[in-house]
């Protein structure tokens, strides 16, 4: 099931944005998903979903912006990167 989300925008803003509705429209998606990201209500996932993008082509977005895609704990990437001296060097 799908819903619908629309609201008016006068002439003048669209000029003045120097931007089409459909380009608007585009780019609210993104800022909203980003923003829902940034603020842990959705998944990198679900973010990529609202922004109508793959989650490759959203964390280029972010990377784009300066927005980190994965914000480890220093302990937990401490604990992930010591579990890989644990694996035998490729030959």
């Amino acid at each position: 099931m799908r819903e619908s989300v629309t609201f008016e925008i006068s002439a003048d803003l669209l000029a003045a944005l120097k931007l089409g509705a459909e380009d608007l429209g585009r780019n609210m998606r993104l800022i909203a998903a980003i923003s829902y990201f940034q603020d842990k209500k959705l998944s990198l996932g679900k973010a990529a979903q609202l922004a109508g993008m793959n989650r490759l082509n959203f964390m280029d977005a972010l990377a784009e912006r300066g927005i980190v895609a994965f914000n480890y704990d220093e302990s937990v990437l401490d604990s992930e990167l010591s579990g890989l001296a644990d694996f035998p060097d490729p030959v």
